[in-house]
C-alpha cells in the first residue's frame, strides 16, 4: 500500500475529490467552448478522468476495502462531474454571447444545446470504465492505483489503462457459456438480440431442403441517421464464443483497414498529374 494512500483521510480524500472534480469540469468546459469540436472536449475529459482516477484509488484503507462504499463515492462523483461540467460549459457559453454582442469577442462555435451535450460526452462514455475500476479496486487496490497513475503521468495510454481495468471483465465475460441469440446477415453481419426478440421483431420460420426449421427477421444495422433493415437468421449460440469471436474479427479489420489504407493512398498517388504536385520541401542550397 502506498504511503500517499496511508495517509489520507477520509475528510482529505472527500476534499481530493471535491477538488479533482472542480478541475475536471472547468478544463472539460473549456476546452468545449475553445474548439467546438466534441474530440478535443474529449480527449480533454480522458486527462482530467486519470487524475480523477488517480485520487479515487489513493482512498483511505477502510473506503478501498468497502465495495459499496467506493462503488458509491465513484458514482456520486460520475453525476458531479456531469453537472458541474454542463453548469461550466452554459455559464462560459452565456459569456461568449454576451461579450459577442457587446462587440468585444466572437459568438460561440456551438449552439447552447451542443455545448451542453458534447461537454459531458468524455464522461458519459466512461460510464464502464467506471464501473470495471470499482470491481479493480475491489480485487486489486494497488494495481488499480499503480494503473491509474502511470496513465496519468503518460507511461500508460488510454486503451492500456482501459484493458488492465476490464481484464476481469473481459475474461468473465468470454468464459460464459450461457446461450444467447444472435442475426446473421447474409453479408456477415451479426447482431445480438435481445431476450424479448421475438415481442419486438415480427419473428418468421422457413423449412430449409435439409429438413431444419430456421427463424429469421428483418432487423437495423447502423448508426443513428445512417440505419439500414437487413434481414437476419437466428440462431442460439453461446455467448462467450460469439465474444471470442467478434474481438478477433475487430482485430483483423484493424489490420485490412490500416493494410487497404496504404494501398488507397499510393494508387490515389500515383493518378496525380505532374502539373499538380506540390513540393514537399524547398531544394536544398547547400550540405546542412
Amino acid at each position: 500500500m502506498s504511503k500517499r494512500t496511508r495517509n489520507t483521510s477520509v475528510a482529505g480524500w472527500n476534499k481530493a475529490r471535491s477538488l479533482a472534480i472542480g478541475a475536471y469540469a472547468e478544463n472539460v468546459a473549456e476546452a468545449t467552448m475553445a474548439t467546438g469540436a466534441k474530440n478535443e472536449a474529449d480527449k480533454k475529459s480522458a486527462q482530467y478522468f486519470k487524475e480523477l482516477g488517480v485520487v479515487w484509488c489513493s482512498a483511505p484503507p477502510a473506503v478501498l476495502a468497502n465495495t459499496e462504499r467506493m462503488r458509491a463515492a465513484i458514482e456520486e462523483d460520475f453525476e458531479a462531474a456531469k453537472d458541474d461540467t454542463e453548469k461550466a460549459v452554459l455559464a462560459m457559453h452565456d459569456a461568449m454571447v454576451k461579450a459577442a454582442k457587446n462587440g468585444s469577442g466572437r459568438p460561440p462555435a456551438l449552439s447552447r444545446l451542443d455545448a451542453k451535450k458534447n461537454s459531458t460526452k468524455g464522461i458519459r462514455l466512461r460510464k464502464i470504465v467506471l464501473e470495471n475500476t470499482v470491481e479493480t479496486i475491489s480485487k486489486d487496490p494497488a494495481l488499480a492505483l499503480s494503473t491509474y497513475t502511470e496513465a496519468a503521468s503518460g507511461t500508460l495510454n488510454w486503451k492500456q489503462l482501459c484493458e488492465i481495468l476490464g481484464a476481469s471483465m473481459l475474461l468473465r465475460a468470454t468464459e460464459t457459456t450461457m446461450k444467447i441469440h444472435v442475426g446473421t446477415a447474409a453479408d456477415g453481419r451479426r447482431q445480438y438480440m435481445q431476450p424479448d426478440y421475438a415481442k419486438t421483431h415480427n419473428v418468421e420460420t422457413r423449412k430449409l431442403k435439409s429438413g431444419t426449421v430456421e427463424e429469421f427477421t428483418l432487423t437495423t444495422f447502423g448508426s443513428k441517421g445512417d440505419t439500414e433493415l437487413v434481414e437476419v437468421v437466428i440462431t442460439a449460440e453461446t455467448s462467450g464464443e460469439v465474444l471470442a469471436r467478434a474481438l478477433e474479427e475487430l482485430e483483423i479489420r484493424k489490420k485490412l483497414q490500416a493494410a487497404n489504407n496504404s494501398i488507397v493512398r499510393n494508387l490515389m498517388a500515383q493518378a496525380r498529374i505532374p502539373e499538380f504536385n506540390i513540393r514537399e520541401a524547398r531544394p536544398r542550397t547547400d550540405d546542412t
